[in-house]
């Protein structure tokens, strides 16, 4: 599956012609679903007359696509990923726009007793309850793999189901087989009114799920449109980007807390004499 993926990958990035108004950001699956993306594009492309194509995979094949300079912009979800993905420089900047919250969600028929992450975890490690991960080392799928290995134990190989795909098709799939999952807000928020699953586990301060835009440094290849790059990061810090951005919702319900400031304070530089 990851192999047709990234096949798929290179046909569309063949078609994109290298033109001073083309731009490319990879993303992950989790925001793309939510439908932000498509506002804040059709709102980017009005402005700055520039074209944005959009790829939603997992993040961390986003992160790989920019190390090989295949793409000028990443919008992710995996910190400890980024920040060595900026250590090593490959990002030429970083501003962390927005945050919701990891989640965990499963039957609505279970009735269990459980006291937190942990111990919820545990007992579905122990009790053999399903389990279905995305499987893709995306962000949902490294913050999964930290709580197992806070834990000590993970499900055996009947009681997971590791799927390779994106969040939504994911949630679907731990709804069909009755299992639990670990899912952000939002997706699950886009997704509800077709599952009968209810949350398990909300408003774990550990469970912050922070999504960063990133530029991805022009010594990466010679296709890496900086300049456009920058103008986004321009746009995507604005105080009117980021209303939209915090204004944002499904049936009522705001998927964002915004996190960034206007001024672009938050942006984070890679020099030559970083660490």
């Amino acid at each position: 599956m990851k192999f047709k993926t990234f096949l798929t990958i290179l046909f569309l990035l063949s078609s994109v012609v290298c033109f001073s108004s083309k731009l490319l950001m990879a993303t992950t699956t989790s925001l793309y679903n939510t439908g932000l993306l498509d506002v804040l594009k059709t709102e980017f492309e009005k402005r700055y007359k520039h074209s944005l194509t959009i790829l939603a995979v997992g993040s961390g094949m986003a992160l790989e696509m920019g190390r090989k300079g295949l793409v000028d912009l990443l919008f992710v979800h995996s910190p400890e990923d980024e920040e060595l993905f900026m250590k090593q420089g490959f990002g030429e900047k970083r501003v962390s726009i927005m945050q919701n919250e990891f989640i965990v969600v499963g039957p609505t028929e279970f009735d269990i007793s459980y006291k937190g992450l942990e111990d919820l975890f545990s007992q579905i490690v122990e009790r053999r309850f399903l389990f279905v991960s995305r499987g893709d080392e995306s962000g949902t799928h490294r913050m999964e793999m930290k709580i197992w290995s806070q834990i000590g134990k993970k499900p055996d190989s009947k009681s997971y189901i590791s799927t390779g795909q994106g969040m939504a098709t994911t949630l679907l799939i731990a709804n069909e087989k009755r299992a639990f999952t670990l899912t952000d807000r939002a997706t699950y928020e886009f997704l509800k009114s077709k599952l009968n699953m209810k949350i398990f586990i909300e408003g774990d301060p550990r469970l912050k799920n922070v999504y960063s835009v990133i530029v991805v440094s022009p010594k990466t290849g010679k296709r890496v449109n900086y300049p456009v790059a920058m103008e986004f990061l321009e746009f995507i810090t604005s105080k009117e980007a980021l209303n939209l951005i915090e204004n944002f919702s499904i049936n009522g319900v705001k998927l964002f807390e915004v996190i960034a400031q206007p001024s672009g304070d938050s942006v984070e530089r890679n020099s030559g004499d970083q660490p």
